[in-house]
């Protein structure tokens, strides 16, 4: 009689792993695989949402763009994200930076995205024409990305804590 072999429960979410035996691996199950869509996916779902909601926000004070408007906004996004990272980096030098495990709280965006739309309802009563465009794109990348991090940094600490 064979002897028998316990089965060893494995996470869902778990990598795959080498069966010992020189047996092809057992592939990822479709946790694992829907966590890292949903980690890869987080910072430009966050993105998208924070500025898809700038952008319908603008057009509703500024108008429609043309153009020359849309290249404004696209200017302040890019403005505000060189800026950012350099500061992040302390030089404009490309720099490898360690990956930290994303949480689900972390990148949730609920406070990073919404102060993103509530910074360019505010930027764009204040501003009319190619300024507000400007800023828009400025406002909704600017705010994102240091919220981004400040949520994800509190979220790290209460875990540590917690």
């Amino acid at each position: 009689m064979a002897p028998t072999v316990q089965s060893e429960k494995r996470s869902a979410h778990a990598p795959a792993r080498p069966a010992g035996n020189g047996a092809p691996a057992d592939p990822p199950g479709l946790r694992h695989r829907l966590a890292v869509s949903v980690a890869s996916a987080a910072g430009p779902y966050g993105y998208t949402i924070s500025l898809g909601g700038s952008i319908a926000l603008a057009t509703e004070q500024l108008g429609s763009p043309h153009l020359s408007g849309a290249l404004l906004l696209m200017l302040g996004a890019v403005v505000a994200f060189v800026a950012l990272g350099a500061c992040a980096q302390g030089s404009i030098a490309p720099r490898a930076l360690p990956d930290a495990p994303p949480t689900v709280w972390g990148n949730a965006h609920v406070l990073s995205a919404g102060l993103a739309l509530c910074a360019v309802w505010g930027v764009d009563h204040l501003l009319a024409g190619a300024a507000g465009w400007l800023a828009t794109g400025f406002a909704a990348t600017g705010v994102y990305l240091v919220g981004s991090a400040a949520q994800q940094t509190a979220v790290t600490r209460l875990r540590r804590e917690g």
